[in-house]
């Protein structure tokens, strides 16, 4: 029997990411824009106070995630009637809110750290919740 080349072998656990992964790596991306734009403008440019301008962003960003999602990710009304979905995709972003606001208290109140590294950590925690529990909970992956 012939041994596993290398780079095979390192290739396998990328080849295990599902290809919604991808696609929805890229609605998020956007998403992120939309919220981290948001967010720096309404604290830098606008003086809202980092947690309400954080709340705004995010919100505005779920629905730029959500509609964009069930248009190139996931396939919308699968598990579910759309009434449903939609509200479980609320309590997901209920979730993920929470997340991301508990995410920048920590890293600006109480590590100290600047308005966007925050941002950015908080964004990558929810990016990963977001994802996992669309794709195991509400959506199916479209065939």
């Amino acid at each position: 029997m012939e041994a596993e080349r290398p780079a095979l072998r390192l290739l396998r656990p990328i080849q295990a990411i599902p290809a919604t992964f991808y696609s929805y790596f890229v609605v998020g991306g956007i998403a992120t824009v939309v919220d981290i734009g948001g967010f720096m403008i309404l604290t830098g440019k606008y003086g809202v106070p980092w947690f309400w301008a954080a709340m705004m962003s995010f919100v505005v960003s779920v629905v730029v995630n959500y509609l964009l999602s069930i248009r190139f990710v996931f396939e919308s009304g699968v598990r579910f009637r759309r009434h449903h979905e939609a509200a479980l995709v609320l309590a997901v972003s209920v979730i993920g809110l929470l997340l991301n606001e508990a995410a920048l208290w920590v890293m600006i109140e109480m590590a100290g750290t600047g308005r966007l590294p925050a941002k950015l950590v908080a964004t990558a925690v929810v990016f990963l919740w977001n994802y996992g529990a669309r794709q195991n909970f509400i959506f199916r992956a479209p065939r």
